[in-house]
C-alpha cells in the first residue's frame, strides 16, 4: 500500500498548494478593488459641467460608432440625438435644488464658455447643419479617432501661406514651427522609435505655441513636460500635409499611410521651462 499512497500524497499537496496559490491572487485583487473603490469615494466628483464636457468630447470624438449615434463625414451629431444617450442623460445637472438630465441650454453654455473651444454648435435643417432650418448639430473640431470623419472644414498649410499661421519660434531658426507636447515616458519612446505617432487619432497634434502665449488656445496640455519644436516649413515642403483647426490646433496625419512624423523634422526638445533636452 505505501508505494500507492505516496503519490496521492505528492498530488494532494501539489493540488493544496494551487488552491492556497488561487486564493491569494483572490484577495489580493479583491484588496486591489476595495482600494480602488475605496480612493474613489474619497475623490470628489468633478463639476456637473465638466462631466458634460468630458461626454461631449467622448462622444463626437472617438465613441460615436458605440454610443450607436449616425455621425457625418464633417463630424457633426444632432444635439437632439446626443441628449438622448444615457451617458449624458446621467449627468446630474442641477437646477435650484433638484436634479435634473441635461438640455439644449447647458450645451450651449459648455461650447460657449469651453476655453479651448473645442466644439462647433450650429442651427441647420433635420437633414443637414448646412441648410436652413431649427435643428441642432454638435462636432469637435478637432482630436477625433472616428475613421470616417474626414471633412472637418479645416484650414490646410501651405508653403506660401503658412507664415500666415504660424512664426519662428526658435531664435536660431527663420522656418516657421509649431510644438508637439509631451511627457518624458512618451518623449523616450519617441526618441527610441525615431517618429512622432498619430497613435489612435486621425492626426498628430501640435500647438502655435507654449500654452498661455498670445493666440494659443489649444494644441497641447498645461502638463506637458516635453516640447518638440516641429519645422513645419520643412515638412511642407517635402510634401507632409499640415492643417488648422478652427481653434488653432496644427494638425498632420505623418507621412503617408506610415500615420508617423520622422525626427528628422523635430529642430530640438525642450523641458517645460525651456532648458534644452535633445539633440
Amino acid at each position: 500500500m505505501q508505494p500507492e499512497d505516496a503519490p496521492r500524497s505528492r498530488e494532494q499537496a501539489k493540488q493544496w498548494k494551487k488552491e492556497r496559490k488561487l486564493q491569494a491572487q483572490r484577495k489580493a485583487k479583491e484588496t486591489a478593488s476595495a482600494t480602488a473603490e475605496a480612493k474613489a469615494a474619497r475623490r470628489p466628483s468633478p463639476p456637473p459641467s465638466v462631466q458634460l464636457s468630458k461626454a461631449l468630447a467622448y462622444i463626437l470624438r472617438h465613441g460615436a460608432e458605440k454610443e450607436h449615434l449616425p455621425v457625418r463625414p464633417d463630424g457633426f451629431i444632432q444635439v437632439d440625438a446626443v441628449l438622448a444617450r444615457p451617458r449624458v442623460q446621467k449627468v446630474p445637472m442641477m437646477e435650484e435644488d433638484t436634479v435634473r438630465a441635461p438640455t439644449l441650454e447647458d450645451i450651449q453654455a459648455i461650447v460657449r464658455d469651453n476655453d479651448k473651444k473645442r466644439f462647433e454648435l450650429v442651427e441647420g435643417a433635420a437633414n443637414s447643419p448646412t441648410e436652413p432650418g431649427t435643428c441642432w448639430w454638435i462636432r469637435a473640431v478637432q482630436g477625433h479617432s472616428l475613421d470616417q470623419i474626414t471633412d472637418l472644414s479645416h484650414i490646410p498649410l501651405t508653403v506660401e501661406n503658412v507664415s500666415s499661421h504660424l512664426q519662428a519660434l526658435l531664435p536660431t531658426s527663420t522656418s516657421c514651427q509649431a510644438i508637439h507636447g509631451t511627457n518624458d515616458e512618451a518623449w523616450t519612446q519617441i526618441e527610441a522609435s525615431q517618429a512622432l505617432r498619430r497613435m489612435q487619432r486621425n492626426h498628430i497634434h501640435l500647438a502655435k505655441g507654449v500654452p498661455g502665449s498670445s493666440g494659443v488656445i489649444s494644441g497641447m496640455r498645461t502638463s506637458c513636460t516635453r516640447l518638440l519644436y516641429v519645422n513645419v516649413s520643412r515638412a511642407l515642403e517635402d510634401g507632409v500635409p499640415f492643417v488648422v483647426s478652427s481653434n488653432g490646433v496644427i494638425l498632420t496625419p505623418g507621412v503617408g499611410e506610415t500615420g508617423a512624423l520622422p525626427l528628422t523634422y523635430v529642430e530640438c526638445v525642450t523641458d517645460a521651462q525651456g532648458t534644452h533636452i535633445w539633440p
